[in-house]
């Protein structure tokens, strides 16, 4: 039976278009590096740190999609808040060399156990607030205090500082990329924003978790400092300041890769400036 209200809508779409009207238009001039830009097009990180308007900017159909992301990071959070395991989340990273604009971002997760009694006195303190009358509520806790008797046994020395940086990826994605050993391997740019914690935190391992976000599968990638990494991480650093500093455009992206449409120019927030305007990417604001 329909509604009097009509049946042209659905919360999916509502949520999208609300998203959509909220999206940032125009960025926030900076003068400082952000660590999840690591990586990407110095043309377009230029534009955004010189406060250029988007050309394209983001959908409700993507924002949905970050959100949903989110809620996963929040999520692993949560259990792990849950665990009693140690862990900061959200704590701001800076790093400042001299000749360098300042690189900046807030890691996912830090995970840590150094004594796991404490984790268990913690957990023991937890369960004095608990409610009496709160179904289930003693066995839950009884159950995860079980749970970390078994990971003490695996891990008697406790865990070491690790930085997690949690990336979710639609299945279609998540199987395309398994296959072609792109999660195996990291994305790059993800590998630089994860390596960025581990220098500014001083922490020798990061964890990147993949996620697909309609299917629940999980892959974590191990990074550890290289001297490959370091250069690449520097190398990029170093240039983005140059053309920042100078004043100075940074080149486009080439249109193809491989004979296929490079995906850094079709989500490009300023593609139609950068791409459309002219033959030789010329463009006006």
């Amino acid at each position: 039976m329909e509604s009097d209200y009509g049946s042209n809508w659905n919360i999916r779409d509502l949520l999208a278009d609300l998203m959509e009207a909220r999206a940032e238009l125009k960025p926030a001039p900076r003068a400082e590096i952000w660590a999840s830009d690591l990586g990407k097009p110095y043309i377009d990180r230029w534009l955004q740190m010189k406060g250029v308007p988007y050309s394209n900017p983001p959908t409700g159909k993507g924002l949905v999609t970050f959100f949903l992301g989110k809620q996963i990071e929040l999520g692993f959070e949560r259990m792990l808040t849950e665990c009693g395991v140690a862990f900061r989340c959200q704590e701001k990273v800076a790093i400042q060399e001299e000749g360098w604009l300042p690189v900046v971002g807030k890691p996912d997760l830090i995970v840590e156990v150094g004594d796991w009694q404490n984790v268990v006195a913690a957990m023991d303190e937890r369960l004095a607030d608990y409610p009496a009358d709160q179904p289930g509520t003693e066995a839950q806790v009884q159950a995860l205090k079980g749970l970390l008797v078994l990971w003490r046994k695996r891990c008697p020395e406790g865990l070491l500082p690790t930085v997690f940086e949690v990336k979710s990826l639609n299945s279609m994605a998540f199987k395309y990329h398994r296959s072609a050993e792109g999660l195996s391997n990291a994305y790059p740019h993800h590998r630089l924003q994860l390596y960025t914690y581990m220098v500014g935190l001083g922490i020798a391992e990061g964890h990147l978790v993949y996620v697909a976000r309609d299917t629940g599968w999980i892959e974590e990638v191990i990074v550890r400092a290289s001297d490959e990494l370091e250069q690449l991480w520097r190398g990029d650093i170093e240039t983005m300041t140059h053309y920042y500093q100078s004043d100075r455009r940074p080149p486009l992206e080439p249109l193809k890769l491989d004979g296929k449409d490079n995906w850094r120019v079709s989500y490009s927030r300023y593609k139609d400036y950068l791409y459309k305007e002219g033959d030789d990417g010329a463009f006006s604001f």
